[in-house]
């Protein structure tokens, strides 16, 4: 599974990246940036959905990481792919739908494969896990 990732200059103080309304926001945001990509390249939409694997902030760091899974139905799109279809956007656009300017937006591949359903299942659930404990 590749996944991309996507670093954040910054968030506002009133945010909290290491809570789940964080995290669900980020990925309603991150859908609407997507939807907007797809218009752009195609004119038309497929609902494109995007599950969080991980927010991460370095102490010290206004810069926030998140890492991330976009689906077409039950497909999951190449990082390549979802990374190209941000990038017909300026960074700018992308900004404006995140609410916060966007410093990296890249893939990464897992160092690990995923090899069925289950076990990405698995991952974002420990990722709910560790932002409900947070």
């Amino acid at each position: 599974l590749t996944v991309c990732v996507t670093v954040l200059q910054f968030v506002g103080s009133g945010d909290n990246p290491r809570s789940c309304r964080f995290s669900q926001m980020m990925e309603q945001r991150l859908e609407k940036v997507f939807s907007e990509a797809q218009t752009k390249m195609f004119n038309g939409k497929s609902k494109l959905s995007v599950q969080m694997m991980s927010v991460s902030q370095a102490a010290g760091s206004p810069a926030v990481s998140l890492v991330y899974a976009v689906r077409n139905g039950t497909v999951h799109l190449n990082g390549t792919v979802a990374s190209y279809l941000l990038g017909q956007l300026s960074a700018e656009l992308v900004g404006y739908f995140l609410f916060y300017p966007p410093l990296i937006i890249a893939e990464r591949k897992l160092h690990f494969i995923l090899k069925n359903k289950t076990q990405i299942r698995q991952l974002s659930l420990r990722h709910l896990h560790q932002c409900t404990d947070s």
